[in-house]
């Protein structure tokens, strides 16, 4: 499952579902559903009961392990370089917004409910939550777009609410980014979803938090067909998963040299067990 949360307690975000068998095949469970964290946990119950599946991946797409009270987290701090390279930027997390990270906010009920920050590195069954950044996904999966100045590229401006740098035809190019890497793995409805809402001329914030939940959606996938995927950052301070890529991957490891990091400890290619 694919989950972006939208972070806050008045807001809502979006969650995606499919349904793999032993043998590979998946069901979909239908198009990206608004919902804050309370409705996300009824609808991964509600599928979870309807299923009854031996294993339940849900890649959230929020800081799931915050115990810095200010600034950033270590894995924040390292990812950063690699997305201020290509014109991003990224949110810190800490424990003085309140609302988002205080003791009541709504992401600790949420994972207590699921068992948890889930340990990556460890053989588990049951339901797994795990934390992605969809900018990092898309860097490493090479979504970026061509930029003169930067060999790496950029990163798509596709976020709605920012109206001052949006630009339509960067949204495309991210519904269709998401269109084909759905259909490469045969979930052929979300595709077809992800294609339609490209051609929405004014799009909404809501709209680009279901295809974040799609990006979300896309590293589970990756990490149950045993593909490799980045484990960055560790389960004290805070970590993302992301697809493996090779260009982030060095990226990350010089980062980890210039801050005087162990890239071994830091950056680990893994499969899921």
């Amino acid at each position: 499952m694919g989950f972006d949360s939208a972070w806050t307690p008045n807001n809502a975000g979006a969650i995606v579902g499919v349904l793999r068998s032993a043998d590979g095949t998946v069901r979909e469970l239908g198009s990206p559903q608004r919902a804050n964290f309370e409705q996300a946990e009824e609808t991964i119950l509600d599928w979870q009961s309807s299923a009854s599946p031996k294993r339940t991946l849900v890649l959230l797409d929020q800081p799931t392990i915050v115990r810095n009270v200010a600034g950033q987290r270590p894995v924040e701090n390292l990812v950063a370089s690699s997305v201020s390279l290509r014109y991003g930027g990224m949110q810190p997390a800490n424990t003085a917004k309140v609302e988002m990270f205080g003791d009541s906010a709504p992401v600790w009920s949420f994972l207590e409910r699921f068992g948890g920050p889930a340990d990556p590195t460890v053989p588990s069954i049951g339901t797994l939550v795990f934390e992605t950044y969809p900018v990092l996904v898309m860097i490493a999966l090479g979504w970026t777009l061509p930029d003169r100045s930067r060999p790496t590229g950029r990163l798509p401006k596709y976020n709605p609410g920012r109206r001052r740098t949006f630009a339509l035809a960067d949204w495309q190019h991210v519904c269709l980014m998401i269109s084909v890497a759905l259909e490469e793995h045969r979930l052929f409805e979300l595709a077809r979803w992800a294609e339609s809402v490209s051609e929405i001329p004014v799009p909404r914030k809501r709209d680009q938090d279901a295809l974040d939940a799609c990006i979300c959606l896309l590293v589970g996938l990756y990490m149950v067909q045993s593909r490799e995927y980045l484990l960055v950052g560790n389960q004290r301070t805070g970590y993302m998963i992301v697809p493996y890529g090779k260009a982030l991957h060095e990226e990350l490891q010089a980062r980890c040299i210039a801050t005087g990091r162990d890239h071994y400890e830091w950056v680990k290619r893994l499969r899921l067990q």
